[in-house]
């Protein structure tokens, strides 16, 4: 028996195996029925450094062009010490991918901030949902930041699926004068976040929900530009920058079921996003009985997601020069609850 298994482990190894993606024809592609698709991107990098993105037409009062120029862009994998050392990266992997898919309003789910799913979007209605590798429950995940407990440990993206991103925008205000906005990014994740969107017939528009979650080791803020006078060197960059350390944020937009987002475009072209009051009125513009309200009131402030802001340290300038600089410590919003919510767009 030893002698026989010793044979076919011997045969295993000589053997090669491979594994790959087939193409389909039609005729096979015919016969595969879904709702959606479920991906993984791998080996992706992005470098711009060497380009520039320019916006033009943005006038300033007395109706001077204002550009904008767009430098070093960049996202790969992490370790990129800002935009330097830049490698590829694998976001998400086929057991947690990112997923675009239709469900149905009451299939739908949304991981509260106490580990409970709930759902919140209504019954019977038909949704896109876009949605992120997902965080986890039951199981020890991946520390959402490396180190920072406070951030959760429920994270499916292993550090090797984190981005290092970065972007800088010049503006040139005034002639002979340009400012800078340098922006990097390290070790950023969006677990857990999704978009929602369906059709409301009651309001006859475009209405969805969002979760934004961003995780972010460091982020790096600056207004020099790198090798010239006074920010050549670390220590000047570190004195022109604020950084937060070890910040997060869970930003809920909309509770579908009675306190949807809602999407619309005024007659002159502006773009408009609206939170309404969640008890106030039905769709329709009806007013709702008193026991209607409190039902819904106590459903919404029990579900409903709420938007956290959470940044572990925060500092600007660099203390170890002589122009020193200031640490704010821990700052944080938590638990914040949108009653109601209006931004349009307007023209400059």
């Amino acid at each position: 028996m030893n002698r026989l298994l010793v044979v076919v482990w011997s045969v295993l190894l000589a053997l090669p195996v491979e594994a790959q993606m087939q193409a389909m024809d039609d005729e096979q592609l015919a016969g595969v029925n879904g709702q959606g698709i479920a991906f993984s991107l791998e080996g992706i990098l992005l470098d711009a450094s060497e380009s520039s993105i320019f916006i033009n037409d943005i006038t300033n009062a007395e109706g001077e062009n204002v550009p904008i120029s767009v430098h070093e862009f960049y996202f790969a994998a992490t370790g990129s010490n800002k935009g330097r050392n830049l490698q590829p990266v694998n976001l998400g992997r086929l057991s947690n991918p990112f997923k675009l898919q239709f469900g149905n309003g009451e299939d739908l789910q949304t991981l509260r901030d106490d580990g409970i799913w709930v759902q919140t979007t209504p019954n019977d209605v038909a949704i896109l949902e876009l949605t992120f590798p997902e965080r986890l429950t039951g199981v020890m995940g991946q520390p959402c930041i490396a180190g920072f407990a406070a951030a959760g440990t429920n994270c499916s993206s292993r550090l090797g699926e984190r981005l290092d991103a970065g972007i800088r925008f010049d503006f040139q205000v005034a002639a002979g004068r340009t400012d800078i906005l340098n922006l990097d990014i390290v070790e950023l994740i969006m677990d857990g976040s999704y978009l929602r969107l369906w059709g409301d017939e009651a309001r006859d528009q475009l209405v969805g929900e969002a979760r934004i979650n961003l995780f972010a080791k460091r982020i790096d803020l600056m207004s020099c530009i790198p090798g010239t006078a006074n920010c050549a060197s670390e220590q000047e960059q570190a004195d022109h920058s604020i950084s937060l350390s070890n910040a997060y944020a869970n930003v809920a937009l909309g509770y579908g079921k009675s306190q949807p987002l809602l999407f619309d475009v005024t007659s002159d072209g502006q773009f408009v996003l609206e939170l309404p009051n969640p008890v106030s009125r039905r769709a329709n513009g009806s007013v709702r009985s008193a026991a209607e309200r409190e039902a819904i009131a106590t459903d919404f402030y029990t579900n409903a997601p709420r938007t956290n802001v959470v940044i572990g340290n925060l500092s600007s300038g660099n203390s170890s020069t002589v122009s020193g600089g200031y640490n704010y410590g821990r700052n944080s919003i938590e638990g914040l609850s949108i009653n109601f919510l209006k931004a349009t767009s307007r023209d400059l």
